[in-house]
């Protein structure tokens, strides 16, 4: 009988391979936990529920998002609260030029570096690091037979109470937009422009969603936004073919949004396993379907709709300093809301 008592023990040890232990398997670890800043968009676009859940099975983690009405709230919240911060994401390059929000972030180096198009990465820190971008141009309603071409044909008379713009106070497109006119036009010619397409001015919109929905009804007929933007209306919606674009004769100007790791993360290598899976090609080709931006990643399959789109239109950019942006931002936001204000 005692003998019987010993045999399941020495079934036990003979299933286990020789001079290990037979050990339970161990709990997997999902205590990490990632906290992202975002804004409003990351939600209402659709985004977060296209890649949060791949990311938290993948990493097996937990994510807790919070969400910002605007991004000028999600900026104060990167000094006020930084012990709660893993990542930011969508932060537009003209706010973070404007607020000088690199320091905030730490250098990484994403695993996907040489996939990136080289163009958005030149001299770039990889702090605030762009996961999609766009050029500045005129959005228009297709049943407009003759767009304007240029600013100066923007002014025209024939376009009085037809232009949509979008507020530099909270769009990341509107704060772009401020930046392209005054690396056209200068310090000085900046205001002049902004008085003499004020008689053309129907709307100012803080949402480019706003703005978009008021251009396919025709309530308003022009928009300067992203020359990406028909296009993506057109994927993801068979009655928005309607819209069109135009570069003006004057040049275009980049627009780039980004992410970053909050220099006080309390996880930082998880922090950067995000940023690496949203410069990835699954991720990158949701920023195109949900956020209407060319991807970063130039592997990523291309929609026939976005692949007409030139990828390198005439640029103002380098027309302009970030010293100086920084330096005289507040004067050009002081003149929209002067000659602006409705």
């Amino acid at each position: 009988m005692r003998w019987l008592l010993f045999l399941p023990l020495i079934f036990l040890l003979a299933c286990s391979p020789a001079g290990e232990k037979a050990q339970a398997p161990k709990p997997s670890d999902s205590s990490a936990v990632l906290r992202l800043y975002a804004p409003l968009e990351f939600r209402t676009s659709g985004l977060e529920r296209s890649v949060i859940e791949d990311f938290r099975k993948k990493q097996n983690c937990s994510v807790e998002v919070r969400l910002f009405d605007d991004i000028n709230l999600l900026i104060q919240a990167l000094s006020s609260q930084p012990d709660s911060i893993d990542v930011v994401f969508g932060l537009p390059d003209s706010f973070a030029i404007s607020d000088e929000l690199n320091d905030f972030f730490l250098p990484h180096t994403p695993t996907h570096k040489d996939a990136l198009n080289k163009g958005i990465f030149a001299g770039h820190s990889f702090r605030l690091i762009p996961y999609g971008f766009s050029y500045l141009s005129v959005i228009y309603n297709s049943s407009l037979t003759e767009p304007p071409t240029s600013f100066g044909q923007l002014q025209d008379a024939r376009f009085l109470k037809q232009l949509a713009m979008l507020s530099p106070n909270y769009s990341g497109q509107g704060r772009a937009t401020v930046h392209w006119m005054v690396s056209l036009f200068g310090n000085d010619g900046y205001p002049q422009m902004l008085r003499a397409l004020k008689k053309n001015v129907y709307r100012q919109y803080d949402t480019h969603a706003e703005a978009i929905a008021a251009l396919k009804t025709g309530e308003s007929m022009l928009l300067l936004g992203l020359s990406t933007w028909p296009a993506w209306q057109k994927e993801i919606s068979e009655d928005s073919a309607g819209l069109d674009f135009m570069l003006f004769d004057e040049g275009s100007f980049l627009y780039t949004e980004g992410m970053g790791i909050h220099k006080n993360s309390n996880n930082p290598t998880l922090a950067g396993a995000f940023v690496d899976f949203m410069l990835a090609p699954p991720a990158q080709k949701m920023i195109i379907y949900k956020l209407g931006l060319f991807p970063v990643n130039k592997k990523t399959t291309l929609p026939a709709s976005l692949s007409n789109i030139p990828l390198s239109p005439w640029l103002t950019n380098d027309k302009i300093r970030a010293q100086g942006i920084r330096e005289y931002s507040a004067e050009w936001l002081s003149d929209w809301d002067r000659v602006m204000g409705m």
